[in-house]
């Protein structure tokens, strides 16, 4: 298995990589042949069945490049990069196949990890440019620590083609795809409770303090202070810092120079004669050039105007007026003028920080891109300061030259950085559903260009600046398929799944034949929804029993979560309890469009969560309209699906019942050939064979098999059984004999599990149950 980290990949250059004959009909066909075979090609080794064809971690078709955390909101982001024209599955207008990546997150080093969650996007046959760039995310569940105990994490992505990475193992082995482990650095004013904070600092508080903190109330912090040039000059001394690195955002601020002007043609610096020492640096003030001190805050990251061509400087003009940074000791003997010429002759300088990647998230609708910060100083202080952040702007050409869409930033710091540095992502929403189209019509493939700039935003009107520190990166994305019409709701998905991999006429999905269950999580959106300072839009839901039109209004209050960066300097994770008006809407609270006031999303472009699991087996219709200021109600889209189906209203199947097991020890068969008749809870001898019976039963059975614990003794043992365990072979019953042979096992205490598993999409994964009994085993 391949866990190393993400590596820069290769420039595109339209050109296809030959896919062997082989390979592609393997893939044409691994649906059929792992139904038949789970471990047709070697990756399922804990099963039963052989080898017959051995492909693991293949990157013919696709692959993850890069990884990132974007820290601001704990968004793991990951780029798939599609390779090829075809193998996925079919045309734009059939279903074509899924790109699945799952995340984990790991704080010991590997030792132990945590299932972040899961993200998936629908892959097609196209011609066109290739490669292709996508990206996933997942809001992934992060430890945060004081900033004195600031610490890395580890980040894996597990890349699965058309076969979800099972939940909760990190060593998962996809067929095509691939494995990236990476190392994040998680925010750290982020802080738990007090409870927590205090345990983790092990800092001691008298009791007559601690009885007046509520152990359950979040630590909050006040903001994070820049520290002055003079505090970066004795912070940067006896480093390999340069001083043109440090002084860089402080010299910009001072004298208007900003790091895109070296590279439009700026008047060479006149030097300037030796400056007197000064005496106490006074704060940094935007119309006072002579004094230096703490740089102020950052504001909000904002469309910047177009940069012109800066006016040479007349010979008779004196030269920029410079602040006197001689009055600080630690620069006493540094050459601002060969700084300023350094700094002016730095172009593209990516030994600090590189954009790697940019990919597009068609579910979010969103620009992606993931960087990597190389050095352990350089970046305007540690965790505990300010920091300074990496700005990545975009631009798109959607056929008619570059257009700006917008910049955002990560704030990095000088802390500890592991081998291979540490990842960072940025997030942007496109806006793009303007742009879609019809399959018939064939795929929208605009190109994306991506400036990486350390401290200063790129300039939105110059798509071919040139930044000081930073790099630049283009890929080709494509667009979901399907023309939109504004205002009509898009219900896409139920559950995770899209609406057209749902059979209409039972309710199960179409890949494996399963219902819903628990929690019925409806996602979908709005096309060109008001701006978030505007009246929004409204949404309403209703569910009827399949065919009866006896709809109810789904309008119990609900909790959602997203991003949203309206008014702030960086976005920021936010919840919002929904409440649905006396007819049964609730607000949309979603907006990409960055030309207003801001954005705002909805993680999952959840619509409702709607709570099942009182209602028992059966099938339900599901309808989402939609109602903008005026009182006009807009109907759901029409979905026009491969199969030739549409959808307005979706049905469902539920199924709320997990299976029913029996398990029975029935007899023992000792060495010398005799069988007695047993029960559970008895004492047996090494060398035995226990056999029994085992019946299961559940509509939509899925698989079946054994735990026995201690594994450590049992050392790999585990009973046969009489008959088929997984689906589709079992359907709705299993049942038979089984047999345990214990002549590899050691003499301990021992407890033998049947778990059985149903096809339930749940949010906590399909319906279990179990049956189990205890015996021991003797020398």
């Amino acid at each position: 298995m391949s866990l190393g980290g993400d590596t820069k990949p290769q420039p595109i250059n339209g050109r296809v990589t030959k896919v062997g004959a082989k390979e592609l009909g393997l893939r044409g066909n691994a649906k059929a042949l792992l139904l038949a075979n789970p471990n047709y090609f070697g990756t399922a080794p804990d099963t039963p069945f052989p080898v017959v064809e051995k492909l693991a971690f293949s990157t013919t078709f696709e692959q993850v490049t890069c990884v990132g955390l974007n820290p601001t909101i704990d968004q793991l982001e990951a780029v798939v990069r599609i390779n090829q024209t075809g193998g996925y599955g079919g045309a734009l207008c059939s279903a074509g196949t899924r790109e699945y990546v799952r995340f984990f997150v790991s704080y010991d080093g590997g030792a132990t990890w945590t299932d972040a969650g899961m993200d998936s996007f629908g892959v097609h046959d196209s011609t066109g440019t290739r490669p292709l760039d996508f990206a996933v995310n997942v809001v992934a569940p992060l430890h945060h620590y004081w900033c004195l105990f600031a610490r890395p994490a580890l980040v894996r992505a597990i890349l699965s083609w058309n076969v979800p990475p099972t939940a909760g193992d990190p060593d998962f082995p996809p067929v095509w795809g691939n494995v990236v482990t990476v190392s994040v650095a998680p925010r750290t004013s982020k802080l738990p409770p007090w409870s927590e904070f205090l345990e983790s600092t092990k800092i001691k508080l008298p009791e007559a303090v601690l009885a007046q903190i509520d152990p359950d109330a979040p630590v909050s912090l006040k903001p994070a202070a820049a520290l002055s040039v003079a505090e970066l000059a004795k912070t940067y001394a006896g480093t390999d810092v340069a001083p043109h690195r440090f002084l860089a955002p402080a010299l910009f601020e001072q004298i208007g120079v900003d790091a895109g002007q070296a590279s439009i043609g700026i008047a060479p610096v006149v030097p300037v004669p030796p400056v007197v020492p000064v005496g106490p640096v006074g704060p940094l003030t935007h119309g006072g050039i002579g004094r230096l001190g703490p740089i102020p805050p950052l504001g909000p990251v904002g469309p910047v105007g177009p940069v012109g061509p800066v006016p040479p400087v007349p010979p008779s003009a004196p030269g920029p007026k410079l602040p006197p940074i001689f009055g600080i000791p630690e620069l006493k003997d540094i050459d601002l003028s060969a700084i300023i010429a350094t700094l002016l002759k730095t172009d593209g300088d990516t030994s600090y920080e590189e954009l790697g990647c940019v990919g597009y998230d068609p579910v979010e609708d969103a620009l992606v891109g993931v960087l990597t910060v190389k050095k352990p100083n350089g970046y305007s202080g540690g965790p505990c300061t300010a920091g300074s952040v990496e700005y990545v702007a975009f631009w798109i050409d959607w056929g008619g030259g570059w257009s700006y869409v917008g910049t955002a930033g990560v704030v990095v710091h000088d802390e500890a950085v592991p081998d291979g540095g540490l990842r960072f992502a940025v997030y942007l929403p496109l806006a793009s559903t303007a742009h879609r189209r019809d399959c018939a019509e064939g795929p929208v493939e605009p190109k994306v260009r991506a400036i990486l700039s350390w401290s200063t935003p790129p300039p939105a009107g110059n798509p071919n600046w040139v930044p000081t520190w930073g790099n630049r990166e283009e890929t080709t994305i494509q667009l979901p398929v399907g023309a939109l019409s504004p205002l009509r709701p898009v219900f896409d998905f139920v559950s995770g799944v899209s609406v057209c991999d749902v059979d209409q006429s039972d309710g199960r999905t179409t890949g494996g034949d399963s219902p819903f269950g628990g929690v019925v999580t409806i996602s979908g959106f709005i096309p060109d929804a008001p701006d978030v300072a505007a009246p929004q839009m409204r949404y309403r839901v209703r569910v009827a029993p399949s065919g009866t039109g006896s709809w109810t209004t789904l309008s119990d209050p609900f909790w959602v979560s997203g991003t949203r960066w309206i008014g702030t300097t960086f976005p920021e994770a936010y919840s919002q309890l929904q409440t649905a008006d006396a007819d049964g809407f609730f607000p949309y609270l979603v907006d990409r469009n960055l030309a207003g006031a801001g954005y705002r999303t909805v993680y999952g472009d959840v619509l409702y969560p709607w709570q099942t699991i009182a209602l028992g087996a059966g099938m339900w219709d599901i309808e989402v309209v939609s109602k903008d200021a005026g009182g006009t109600v807009y109907p759901a889209q029409i979905l026009q699906c491969s199969d030739g189906t549409i959808r307005t209203t979706v049905t469902i199947r539920l199924d709320e019942t997990a299976p029913a097991v029996t398990l029975a020890i029935t007899e023992v068969e000792h060495a010398d050939g005799t069988v007695n008749p047993t029960g559970p809870c008895r004492r047996f001898k090494i060398g035995d064979k226990l056999r029994g019976t085992y019946d299961v039963s559940d509509q939509h059975l899925s698989q079946i098999w054994f735990e026995l614990e201690p594994a450590s003794s049992a050392l790999g043992a585990l009973p046969t059984f009489s008959g088929p365990t997984a689906f589709p072979a079992i359907t709705t019953t299993a049942n038979g004999t089984w047999e345990l042979d214990t002549s590899i096992m050691a003499a301990c205490g021992y407890v033998l599990t049947l778990w059985a598993q149903d096809r339930t999409i749940t949010p906590g994964g399909p319906w279990r149950n179990r049956d189990l009994f205890g015996f021991s085993l003797e020398a």
